[in-house]
């Protein structure tokens, strides 16, 4: 085989791998917790705050799916955006851009029998995409606080 030939598929190969290791990655952290919806849902808010997020947007998809998809039934599902000032005005000085991802998001989904998932992205999933190490940084301080509000539900 000649050498070009051996190069090109060394970078086939290696792009394939990575593209399977990123699709393999998880993109969120989660908790399952006994209560009801309603608590959790409280409980997380609060345990966020305490992580200095504040919530910014507030989705309840269980009935925005009912109002245009009449035959869909959802278990209680809410989105929260979910948002620390001080890391979003860092990240926007990097990159202005950087809204798109903002803000965080975080899932409080009923599972039914006094069971409700608290998920919560994983900030490092979505700056890695970027290959910016300052942006990794921040993330990597967003992410920890963001394990520490879900190992404290």
């Amino acid at each position: 085989m000649k050498p070009i030939k051996i190069v090109l598929f060394l970078a086939v190969l290696f792009a394939a791998q990575s593209i399977t290791a990123q699709q393999g990655q998880k993109y969120y952290f989660s908790k399952t917790i006994k209560g009801s919806f309603d608590e959790v849902t409280a409980k997380t808010k609060a345990v966020l705050k305490d992580e200095g997020f504040g919530v910014i947007t507030e989705i309840d998809m269980d009935a925005k799916l009912k109002e245009k998809l009449p035959d869909v039934d959802l278990k209680p599902y809410k989105i929260l955006g979910v948002c620390n000032p001080g890391f979003a005005w860092k990240t926007i000085q990097i990159e202005e851009n950087i809204g798109l991802f903002l803000p965080c998001k975080v899932l409080v989904k009923d599972l039914g029998n006094g069971q409700v998932e608290v998920v919560m992205v994983k900030p490092s999933a979505l700056m890695g995409t970027l290959g910016n190490k300052e942006l990794d940084e921040i993330a990597a301080k967003v992410e920890a606080k963001f394990k520490t509000a879900l190992e404290n539900l």
